[in-house]
């Protein structure tokens, strides 16, 4: 495991979102509570557009602000249309007055979008 501290544990309140470069990719780094965050790639899989410009809902989804695909945060799997694929989620957690992510592990099995065309 390779865990990277992205950010300080204060740089987030909750509903915050942030965008770092992990392995060549974007990653939306998500606080979701208190104790809470997670990181997803920051690619809708519809038309691969950034997530992190999407709103927030109180059941930890994030709607893309495209085209109102909207995913899961904790699994990435699409649960409103027109997405039909999953993102890439990664092991998140708040630890030692940071918050970490692992982006060499992947904690669900979709496929890493293709490049987004707003790069």
């Amino acid at each position: 495991m390779a865990w990277e501290a992205v950010a300080d544990d204060d740089q987030l309140d909750e509903g915050d979102m942030m965008v770092v470069q992990m392995g060549g990719q974007p990653i939306c780094v998500v606080r979701l509570y208190e104790d809470e965050a997670v990181a997803v790639h920051n690619t809708c899989t519809h038309q691969q557009q950034p997530l992190n410009e999407g709103y927030l809902q109180e059941d930890d989804s994030l709607i893309c602000p495209a085209h109102n695909s909207r995913f899961d945060l904790h699994t990435g799997i699409p649960t409103g249309v027109p997405a039909v694929d999953p993102i890439p989620t990664y092991a998140c957690k708040i630890e030692d007055g940071a918050i970490w992510v692992d982006f060499e592990q992947q904690t669900n099995d979709a496929a890493i979008p293709h490049k987004p065309y707003y790069t």
